[in-house]
């Protein structure tokens, strides 16, 4: 089973953001965060056909393990 991910970076004059791609039967959805300071607030979604990683060695690269949630479902931090 394909899981999705998320990708998060701080800029140096910026708030810190995340992009979660998750799977849904033919596409993925590609959801963009942004870091308000208490919780991350959504700040816009879309479709995606395909979706791939690469590596530092430019070759194909599957996320693996579990993958942490920008979004808080349960009040909970994800651990």
């Amino acid at each position: 089973m394909t899981e999705g991910f998320d990708v998060r970076w701080t800029s140096e004059h910026g708030a810190p953001r995340a992009v979660l791609f998750e799977p849904h039967d033919e596409v993925w959805s590609r959801t963009e965060f942004e870091w308000t300071g208490d919780d991350w607030r959504e700040i816009g979604c879309e479709h995606a056909t395909e979706v791939a990683c690469f590596g530092s060695d430019s070759e194909y690269s599957a996320p693996d393990g579990p993958r942490p949630h920008p979004v808080k479902d349960d009040g909970e931090d994800d651990a």
